[in-house]
């Protein structure tokens, strides 16, 4: 049987206008790609019960399911994340029980080094030749393509951090440097904002795409029309993800995501002597685990063994 999930607040007249209000804020509350993923999940999970009732067995089961068939503790996890906030949202009793929760605690243990390893990070060497052919082109997509690589590599943007930032978001400072002002992020959905640090370089790049697209407001990163022109829609994620992968390789890099960028930033951070604290703070990391895991190499070279014994 299939069922249709969403996340969409109840549009009939008959519904109650204060949970109206409540599911929208609800789904308000999280992040539109957030939004997605949770559907994707919750679809294909009900797709799987196929007419059974969910419940903290069948929900263990379904994630003992994925993990055989070699999905990563992570991509597991938003099973669970998605069951837990739509019955928050239906106001449904809670099917995540203790069969569930030890299940998952199994999955990430035993995969906690499934799926990682494999995205490669684009260093400041790197992206500054993707840069160097993008600006080559003499394209206004190449221009775009550049200011986007390097306004990620800075800032250490997430893909949908990036796609979101508008014109006005950027300041020049009295040095040529830049600030980005980031409205929202995946670890900040109230929005408290953060003032992100561009180097000169990249802002110069951001004011040659302004003066030839010939814009100042709205969405800075923007969809291509046919002739190299310049739309007024924002660049979706995936339009951001492919420039990203297609520069790469061009440079003969393979095993990009949209977090590339991000990564390479912060392994190059390490290996400069930034501290975990110092790039989980760059990075506006929850905690230090993925931080730690993205430069562990970087933080081999510079560990006591390296430095005291590194001679010998």
């Amino acid at each position: 049987m299939r069922r249709n999930i969403s996340l969409q607040p109840p549009l009939d007249n008959k519904a109650d206008p204060l949970s109206i209000d409540v599911a929208r804020l609800l789904q308000a509350s999280i992040a539109p790609n957030t939004a997605k993923a949770y559907g994707d999940a919750l679809r294909k999970l009900f797709e799987h019960l196929d007419g059974q009732p969910l419940t903290d067995a069948t929900l263990a089961g379904y994630l003992a399911h994925l993990y055989t068939r070699g999905l990563a503790p992570a991509s597991v996890t938003v099973v669970v994340q998605a069951v837990r906030f739509w019955e928050k949202l239906e106001g449904r009793s809670s099917s995540v029980g203790p069969l569930t929760a030890r299940t998952l605690a199994g999955i990430r243990r035993e995969g906690r080094n499934r799926g990682r390893g494999q995205v490669t990070g684009l260093t400041r060497e790197t992206v500054n030749l993707m840069v160097h052919n993008a600006v080559s082109a003499n394209t206004l997509a190449g221009l775009r393509d550049a200011a986007l690589f390097r306004v990620m590599s800075d800032a250490l943007l997430r893909i949908g951090e990036a796609v979101a930032i508008n014109c006005e978001h950027i300041t020049t400072q009295f040095d040529g440097s830049g600030r980005l002002l980031l409205h929202r992020s995946k670890t900040d959905q109230e929005g408290k904002g953060a003032s992100l640090f561009l180097t000169a370089r990249t802002v110069d790049v951001i004011q040659q795409l302004l003066k030839v697209a010939g814009y100042m407001v709205g969405p800075l990163f923007r969809r291509m029309l046919k002739g190299d022109r310049m739309g007024d829609t924002r660049l979706t994620v995936d339009g951001a993800r492919l420039a990203i992968k297609a520069s790469a390789e061009q440079v003969g890099i393979k095993g990009v995501s949209g977090h590339s960028l991000r990564i390479g930033t912060a392994q190059e951070l390490a290996q400069r002597g930034a501290t975990l604290v110092e790039l989980q703070n760059a990075g506006r990391w929850t905690d230090s685990q993925m931080p730690a895991h993205y430069t562990r190499e970087q933080a081999a070279s510079k560990g006591a063994v390296a430095r005291l014994l590194g001679i010998d």
